[in-house]
């Protein structure tokens, strides 16, 4: 198996050139559920939850205090596969930005997931460890990865749940 990027799981979903419409529902939280059609008419749903920022390789970002939780989109956990393994570091260690903060496995590859930011390991979520269903199951609740505390907070580089659905939308 390859370690893939996330952004190479962008290229990727672009291969999917039967995109003829993006269908756009609200759950009742304010939440966005979407439809995307793949090929033979395939309608795989996900939602993209409101409170929080997205990363163009699919993972959201939550601002609590002066941490960030995050985990992994609804859209890159249908995008990839069941998940079936997750991979932790240690909490309290250093993290530098552009460095591997955790990795995801499926059937199919392993994907390594670079932090966007440099800070200390806070807390990892060792449950989705031991169930990585959560991670397909409930990825914006119990499915979360791991909270950091960053040097600097500055989320300018991430993308509000509206202008993540629109690049989804692009792809």
């Amino acid at each position: 198996m390859q370690w893939k990027t996330p952004s190479h799981l962008t290229r990727l979903t672009k291969i999917h050139e039967v995109r003829i419409w993006l269908k756009l529902k609200y759950d009742g939280d304010g939440g966005v559920l979407l439809g995307v059609p793949l090929m033979d008419e395939e309608v795989v749903e996900f939602s993209v939850a409101h409170n929080r920022k997205y990363s163009r390789d699919h993972l959201w970002y939550q601002e609590k205090d002066d941490r960030l939780m995050i985990g992994v989109s609804e859209f890159l956990a249908v995008e990839i596969g069941e998940v079936l393994r997750v991979i932790l570091p240690q909490a309290e260690n250093e993290i530098d930005e552009g460095r591997d903060m955790f990795s995801i496995w499926t059937a199919e590859e392993k994907v390594a997931f670079p932090s966007m930011f440099s800070g200390v390991i806070a807390e990892v979520n060792g449950e989705v460890e031991i169930n990585p269903d959560l991670v397909n199951d409930s990825a914006y609740d119990h499915g979360w990865i791991i909270i950091i505390e960053p040097h600097e907070m500055d989320l300018e580089n991430l993308l509000e749940p509206d202008e993540y659905v629109e690049f989804l939308a692009e792809l």
